[in-house]
This record gives structure tokens, C-alpha cells and sequence, in this order.
């Protein structure tokens, strides 16, 4: 069991819960046969998970060392566990780990004699059972009932126990607690005739079970019965019917209670020797008792130690572990470090190859564009001689333009004084003579006889004749202009 807890606990990845919860029933069985490994491997676990910040299960680790803690009596650590556990429950909303928490919770308070608190545990624990169909409430409302019978309040306890008997699908177990617990409720209010049907109703069950520790609790009850009715033969013999099964199972607090009801018993009869001799067994098991529970906590306090043992050693190993995984660290960083600097030579000799090669293809470049550059410069050179010869070509030209500009501007210049004259003779000059024509023709279409007066065709003629003469004076203008 060690070594396949040790495998598991250094090979498996723990990713899902189920995976958890498989871990943590190996250490219930291990709890067995020594509680202290079992807490130690609980323990274990949630530091692995811790240490890698994994969250998953956590909840079932806390609720296992909260069970385990129980077990040993330690109540502080296991309420610690269990409320811690609630609180991951809550928030993951597992409503069916949250009611069996919260019983828990009430159990470990019950233990611890804090009535009230338990009360409220376990009350809200059934309040949230209702909702759940996979869960059934027998167990709480059971320990509900034993907590107000334990108490004194036993209304309280009959209302819870008539709930698990009133119904029809029960465990035997639950049954068996039922009729116990209503028994010695019965016994308490002096209802004899009801109390030893349910203590006897009790038996049924824990004989079909062969529970030895509840048929001894229900004969005790039985005979307690019979001495408050003073049938002390039947009260005798269920007693020692009870010592019987207590001693074959070893069950010391019940022996215990066992010698107190002999002891009332032989008060009332006046057995005095039989009073010593059962008297005595009664402080033997009580110092046996007391014995018991120093070792208890003896026990509790060498698990405590031998955890704490277990933790050094844990510790002094995994520093162990640590320093040789810093090493193997350093000589992984190192070889890195080598592998790093031949691949960046490796790069760096790639990089300058391909550098030298691209320089030479530079070069080959730049060589065949100096040719280039060169025959253009001669080409260039040839251009500007050829340029400088047009150009000189320009200037000759341009100083003889000068020349011409000049002689064109004296004719333009003539040429539109020629044309202002001729405009002067088309407006006047040439104007004049063709009124006076176009007057006699005038004069000459009016005249009633239709003969020509002569004084007007002199007139005429010599209008024609002065028109005559402005045209040929404009033709040599014409002309001169050519």
C-alpha cells in the first residue's frame, strides 16, 4: 500500500478529481492499520497540489484529513479541515458534499459536548438535504435525534426519530439506531412498556447486522428497565447477556456502564459481596479507562510526532531532490549555453558567408557600372563639345537676330503707318468722291423727265475722275508697301 501510494503520489498528474478522490480511499484503508501514514500521504498530496497550483480535489483532501482527524480524537484540527472544506464546496456549489460537511461539522461539535453548535450544523445540513433526491436524510435526522436525546429535550429527539420511522425505505442500521434512541427517550419519561418495545424492536436489527456494540448498548437499556421495575432476576441476566458480548469486543466504556447498572442493581438487593466484587470491576475498568485515554492521547500526540517525523524526513528529501535538480539545472543551463554559442556561430559563419558572397556580386556590379559610367561620361563629353558648338552657333544667331528683330520692328512700324494712312483714305479720301457719285445717282433717278442734266453729269464725271485718283494714289500705297 506504501509503494503504490508512493507511485501514484510521484507519477499521476492528479488533473481530475476523480483521480484524487481514487488517492484518498487507498490512504482510508491504509488509515487502518496505521492512521499516522495515512494522515502523512494525505498531507503529502495537498503539498504536491500546492506546490504545482493545482486547486483540483482540494476539497476532498481537507473533508479526508477532517475524517481522519475525527478518527484520532484531534476535534480542533478536524473542524479546521471540515470548515475549510465547506467553504470550497459552497463555491463550487457540490451541494451533496456540502450536506455531508455540514453533518460532520455537527458530529465533531457533538463530541466536543458544544450541543448548540451541533444543533445548528446539523439542522442546516437537513435543511439543504430536502432539495437533494440523491441523498438520503436518515443519517442526519438519527443523529439529530440522539443529539436532543442526549440533551434532555425529548420532544425534539421523538419528532426526529417518528420521521425516520415513518418511513418506509430504511436502512437497517438507521432502524436499529431509531429504536434505540426512542427506547432509552421511553425509559427517561418512565414509559416502561414502550421503551422495551423499542429497545427489543432495536435488537431485531442489530442481530441481523451482528452488531455486537448495539445489541450490548440495547440489553444495558433493557436491563436498566427492569431494575426501575424492580424485576431484578431479568435485569441480572440481560446484564450479564451484555458483559458477554462487551468483553468478546472489547468494548471498555460499555463494560463501564455494564458494573454501574450492577452496582445499582445489588444496592437494591443487598448483595454486599457481589456489590465489592462488581464495585471492584468498576474502578478496574475505569482506571483501565482513564489508562485508555491518557494512551489516547499519547497516541495522538506520537502521531503527531511521528507526522512531524515524517515531514523532516519528507523535507530533508526533497531538499536532496532540490539541490540535485539545481545541479543538473546548472549543467542543463550550461550545456545550453554551449548549444546557444555554437548556433550562433554557426549563424554568425552562415551570416558572413552570405555576406562576402553578396559583396562580391557588389563589386562585379559596381565594376560594370563604373564601365557604364565611364562610356556615358565619354558620350557625355562628345554631347557637350557638339553642345558647345550649337551653342556658340546660338550666340552668332541671336546677335544677327538682334539685327533682324530691330530691321522688323523699323518696317512694322512702317507698315502700320502705311495702313493708319490707308485708313485715313478709306475713311475720307475714298469716302468723299463715292458720297458724291452715289448723291448725283440720287439726284439723277429723281429727275421727273428722265433726261440727264448735263451740269449733273459733269458733276459726276468729275466726282468719278477725283475717285479715280484716290484709287490709284491707294494702289501706290499698296504697292510701297510691296
Amino acid at each position: 500500500m506504501h509503494n503504490l501510494l508512493e507511485n501514484k503520489l510521484s507519477s499521476e498528474g492528479f488533473n481530475k478529481e476523480q483521480d484524487v478522490i481514487e488517492y484518498l480511499n487507498l490512504t482510508s484503508k491504509l488509515f487502518q492499520e496505521s492512521p499516522t501514514d495515512a494522515l502523512f500521504y494525505v498531507n503529502a498530496l495537498e503539498e504536491k497540489l500546492e506546490s504545482e497550483k493545482n486547486d483540483t480535489g482540494r476539497a476532498y483532501i481537507l473533508s479526508k484529513k477532517g475524517t481522519f482527524f475525527w478518527l484520532q480524537g484531534v476535534y480542533d484540527a478536524s473542524l479546521k479541515a471540515y470548515f475549510e472544506a465547506l467553504n470550497i464546496f459552497e463555491q463550487e456549489e457540490n451541494k451533496i458534499e456540502v450536506v455531508k460537511t455540514l453533518n460532520n461539522i455537527g458530529e465533531t461539535y457533538k463530541k466536543q459536548k458544544d450541543y448548540t453548535q451541533s444543533a445548528r450544523f446539523i439542522k442546516l445540513a437537513l435543511s439543504k438535504i430536502n432539495n437533494l433526491e440523491d441523498l438520503s436524510p436518515e443519517l442526519i435526522l438519527v443523529n439529530l435525534g440522539q443529539l436532543f436525546m442526549l440533551k434532555g429535550n425529548y420532544d425534539s429527539a421523538n419528532y426526529y426519530l417518528n420521521q425516520i420511522q415513518n418511513k418506509d425505505s430504511v436502512s437497517k442500521q438507521s432502524k436499529g439506531f431509531t429504536y434505540l434512541y426512542k427506547g432509552i427517550v421511553k425509559r427517561e419519561s418512565s414509559q416502561y412498556d414502550s421503551a422495551q418495545y423499542f429497545l427489543r424492536q432495536s435488537l431485531i436489527y442489530w442481530e441481523e447486522l451482528n452488531y455486537g456494540r448495539g445489541i450490548t448498548e440495547s440489553k444495558i437499556e433493557i436491563a436498566r428497565i427492569y431494575i426501575s421495575q424492580n424485576n431484578y432476576l431479568e435485569a441480572n441476566k440481560s446484564l450479564k447477556e451484555a458483559e458477554n458480548i462487551a468483553l468478546k469486543i472489547n468494548a471498555l466504556d460499555l463494560l463501564l456502564r455494564i458494573y454501574q447498572s450492577k452496582i445499582d442493581l445489588f444496592k437494591l438487593t443487598g448483595g454486599k459481596d457481589s456489590l465489592v466484587f462488581y464495585f471492584d470491576k468498576y474502578l478496574q475498568i475505569k482506571d483501565s479507562i482513564f489508562n485508555s485515554e491518557s494512551r489516547a492521547e499519547i497516541n495522538k500526540l506520537s502521531i503527531q510526532y511521528n507526522l512531524a517525523q515524517k515531514e523532516k524526513e519528507r523535507f530533508k528529501l526533497a531538499l536532496q531532490q532540490s539541490e540535485l535538480s539545481n545541479k543538473i539545472e546548472k549543467r542543463t543551463q550550461f550545456l545550453i549555453f554551449l548549444i546557444t554559442l555554437l548556433i550562433f556561430a554557426f549563424v554568425l559563419i552562415f551570416y558572413l558567408r552570405n555576406k562576402s558572397i553578396q559583396l562580391k556580386r557588389a563589386h562585379i556590379r559596381l565594376k560594370q557600372q563604373k564601365e557604364e559610367i565611364e562610356d556615358k561620361q565619354k558620350s557625355i563629353s562628345s554631347k557637350s563639345l557638339a553642345l558647345a558648338r550649337v551653342n556658340k552657333e546660338l550666340h552668332s544667331l541671336n546677335k544677327n537676330l538682334e539685327q533682324r528683330v530691330m530691321e522688323r520692328t523699323q518696317k512694322l512700324n512702317e507698315r502700320n503707318r502705311q495702313i493708319a494712312e490707308f485708313t485715313f483714305y478709306n475713311s475720307h479720301k475714298l469716302r468723299a468722291p463715292v458720297a458724291s457719285v452715289l448723291g448725283l445717282i440720287n439726284v439723277m433717278e429723281l429727275a421727273k423727265d428722265g433726261k440727264i442734266d448735263p451740269i449733273l453729269l459733269n458733276h459726276l464725271k468729275t466726282s468719278s475722275m477725283e475717285l479715280d485718283k484716290v484709287i490709284f494714289n491707294l494702289k501706290n500705297l499698296l504697292d510701297l508697301d510691296d
